[in-house]
């Protein structure tokens, strides 16, 4: 009878498991990176079509890295009744950084405005790609006020220099370049600059070639500098030696699995790029993260949710 009367009194199960993804969101957001997985995880176990759980593990599997596991999940979460408009807004940029353009475009206009739609529907058809050798090294430029660095980009006959920023996606481009006639808008004619959604036909770093680049205008401290998106240079699994100033790219972008030094985690949100330390998260751009990475060549590893920092020479800590 005891029994029987605590199941009368429990909350039902998807009460119980909303309780538990709120308190894995809480621990997320606290920088406890996988006291909150495990708990994404019992909450899917305990609601296998529960929309909610599903939405919430596919959101967190995506910010680690695994974009298609995690749209999967998301797409899951729909079909099991989850809010149309709350998930597409949840998808939208994972199927951005995947490249599922097709399916971005398919989004309700909640989640995918006007300009942004147009852009979309136009990458579905000339979608951005990446062509180079199967590796190279490349010059980078690091200094005080530019933690990550500054690579050198050709844009059809123009020479910038572009920050490479953990924050950003895809390009950005001084305000000037609005009326260069080579690049393509996307937007309605009362649309703010800042809010035109571009594309760049090409752009060249070292030996590679973008083709088709996501790209939007802002104040840059002129027309020959600019900001690059970790994102893009993440397409090409870069390791960055900040003591001889190259950056090693890799067409595959993948990174080999016998890969030497130590893990550190990442998780990537609309903030940009985190590293995990112990119980809570950095900016990847974070001065003393940055102290850190440059001491040792580091390698980044977006499909996998991690950076590698060599393990020789003096140990690490973060």
């Amino acid at each position: 009878m005891v029994a029987i009367a605590a199941l009368l009194v429990a909350p039902p199960l998807q009460a119980q498991n909303e309780a538990i993804v709120a308190r894995a969101d809480t621990l997320l957001i606290a920088g406890r990176v996988f006291a909150a997985e495990s708990l994404y995880y019992i909450a899917v176990r305990r609601g296998p079509r529960d929309p909610v759980a599903r939405l919430a593990l596919g959101r967190y599997l995506a910010q680690r890295g695994a974009l298609k596991v995690g749209a999967v999940l998301m797409e899951e979460a729909r079909f099991f009744g989850g809010d149309p408009t709350r998930v597409a807004v949840e998808l939208a940029p994972v199927y951005q950084r995947l490249g599922e353009y097709n399916h971005l475009a398919a989004l309700p206009a909640s989640a995918v405005p006007f300009g942004e739609r147009m852009r979309a529907e136009y990458l579905r058809d000339n979608p951005p790609a990446v062509a180079g050798p199967d590796s190279a090294s490349v010059d980078y430029l690091v200094n005080d006020s530019q933690l990550l660095g500054r690579v050198q980009l050709l844009i059809g006959t123009d020479t910038v220099m572009a920050t490479i920023d953990a924050r950003t996606e895809g390009l950005v481009l001084d305000t000037s370049w609005a009326k260069r006639k080579e690049l393509r808008r996307f937007g309605s004619r009362n649309t703010s600059i800042r809010d035109v959604n571009v594309v760049t036909p090409s752009m060249a770093l070292g030996p590679y070639t973008f083709t088709n680049v996501p790209t939007r205008f802002a104040p840059q401290p002129g027309a020959a500098r600019a900001t690059i998106g970790l994102d893009l240079v993440g397409q090409l699994a870069p390791s960055f030696d900040p003591r001889t100033g190259k950056m090693l790219l890799r067409a595959s972008g993948r990174v080999p699995t016998t890969f030497p030094g130590l893990r550190i985690a990442t998780i990537t949100n609309d903030r940009g790029v985190y590293v995990v330390k112990g119980e809570t998260i950095f900016p990847l751009g974070h001065p003393d993260v940055q102290r850190y990475f440059r001491s040792s060549r580091w390698t980044l590893n977006p499909k996998r949710g991690e950076v590698f920092v060599d393990s020789v020479g003096p140990p690490k800590t973060l």
